[in-house]
């Protein structure tokens, strides 16, 4: 059975949680002062810590550096119920670490949901911890690739912010895998059971043109506005139970941002053309691919809405700075298009990767990140025979749509290397429009060996 800790000094709503635990299957044990809770806390491990913010001695938040660092299962979650939440004391409390907040007097339904989230002892095992870690190694954790110590940091980030109900926002350039990150952020989650609900705020235009964006998020009433003939759930109520995941926040209108604030510090919001309020239970998910300061600095991120998401934030690096990812993420899309085609068929033998394949993958920059990366490789992959030789493999003898088929180099026989070299290395920029990194990849050396092979050439 798992055991709760309740601290609250006000004896109506210690006796009514204690009520609500117990019919819920909890063990409960109860303190009315943080003093009380730390000496509860060397007889016991609880799994679940329920403590208000105003106590006779002191803060709530005063207690999580009492909490036992490495309980069973994880984090231990904990709960601060509170009477006048601000957005200042919400972003305390999740910098400290807690689970989530309820506003007094507190929702019994939203109570209750959290409480189902809670992990039994037996749902986390030595042998799934075990798991995860031997699979992180291998460069994969839940959907998400790759092993360089730039991944790593984002994977321990993850993993530390999935089990609590903290809002989180996902920053990273266009083609990072904001998506990807989210979706396993929710799959790691206590709610992974609950709906996975996406909205791309780059479609709010034309989403607004068919159904007002406050409808869309918030839903609405029969009669609200013309059209309105039902009753219709918005995003809030189809992600109940789960995640909203809101991508490119920054493209989402100022009023919307405003309106989205409001629900995430009252735990609710009224439907468009209604009256009553109905109680939140989604965790928020944002993404933008802009610099949150800078979002904030040009007003298409709203400043409390950014302080309230930064609380807890993921930052993707960019594919350039990941080490030998690329190539990883390479052979992990030519393994999936092997599978697909002998499912299909329609593959007598499995394509295999070649080494100038690689070299390719490792010297681009590749600006548009991952899903440019994996674009490239699913059209080589269609171009080629048994094995890929060259990103360019779709190009026909292309490359940036310029035809090499009729670019040589005429070599007379005595000619010093040195020579040789320099005429072969003019030639290829010049086939590529002087892009290095392209050149680079092409005569099969780093470019920073070709940045100083044409210092040379200038010195000389």
């Amino acid at each position: 059975m798992p055991h709760a800790l309740i601290v609250e000094d006000d004896p109506n709503s210690l006796s009514g949680l204690s009520a609500i635990l117990s019919a819920d299957g909890f063990s409960v044990d109860i303190a009315t002062t943080i003093a009380e809770a730390r000496a509860a806390l060397t007889r016991f491990i609880p799994d679940v810590v329920l403590v208000d913010l105003n106590l006779p001695d002191g803060s709530g938040l005063d207690l999580l550096q009492h909490l036992p660092a490495h309980p069973p299962g994880g984090a231990l979650p904990v709960i601060v119920m509170t009477g006048n939440a601000t957005v200042e004391s919400a972003i305390e409390g999740l910098r400290h670490g807690i689970w989530d907040y309820l506003l007094k007097p507190v929702n019994i339904p939203r109570l209750r949901s959290l409480l189902a989230r809670i992990p039994r002892p037996y749902e986390l095992t030595e042998e799934v911890q075990t798991l995860r870690a031997a699979l992180r190694q291998l460069g994969r954790f839940g959907a998400m690739l790759g092993r360089s110590g730039a991944m790593q940091h984002v994977y321990d980030t993850i993993e530390h912010l999935a089990p609590t109900e903290a809002a989180v926002l996902i920053a990273g350039e266009t083609g990072t895998g904001k998506h990807v990150a989210a979706r396993t952020l929710h799959d790691m989650s206590r709610r992974r059971k609950g709906p996975f609900v996406t909205f791309d705020c780059r479609t709010a235009g034309s989403v607004a043109a068919h159904r007002p964006l406050d409808s869309l998020m918030f839903g609405h009433e029969h009669g609200a506005f013309g059209g309105a003939d039902q009753r219709e759930p918005g995003l809030f109520e189809q992600a109940s139970g789960g995640t909203l995941f809101i991508d490119e926040i920054a493209e989402l209108p100022r009023v919307q941002q405003e309106a989205l604030l409001r629900a995430l510090d009252s735990q609710t919001f009224i439907r468009v053309g209604g009256t009553h309020q109905v109680v939140t239970d989604f965790r928020l998910i944002a993404s933008t691919r802009k610099v949150p300061r800078t979002a904030v600095a040009d007003g298409s991120l709203h400043e409390d809405l950014a302080l309230r998401l930064e609380a807890a934030a993921v930052t993707l690096p960019p594919l350039r700075e990941r080490a030998d990812d690329a190539a990883l993420i390479a052979q992990a899309v030519v393994d999936e298009l092997n599978h697909e085609a002998a499912v299909r068929g329609t593959a007598e033998v499995a394509k295999q990767i070649g080494p100038n394949f690689l070299r390719e993958c490792l010297a681009y920059e590749w600006p548009g990140n991952v899903r440019e990366l994996q674009d490239r490789v699913r059209r080589a992959y269609h171009a080629s025979g048994d094995v890929l030789e060259s990103l360019r493999a779709d190009e026909a003898g292309s490359v940036n749509g310029r035809d090499l088929s009729g670019s040589r180099v005429q070599v007379t026989v005595g000619t010093p290397l040195a020579d040789v070299e320099e005429m072969l290395i003019r030639a290829t920029l010049d086939a590529v429009g002087g892009t290095r990194h392209r050149a680079a990849s092409l005569l099969g050396i780093s470019p920073k060996t070709l940045y100083n092979k044409l210092q040379r050439m200038r010195l000389n």
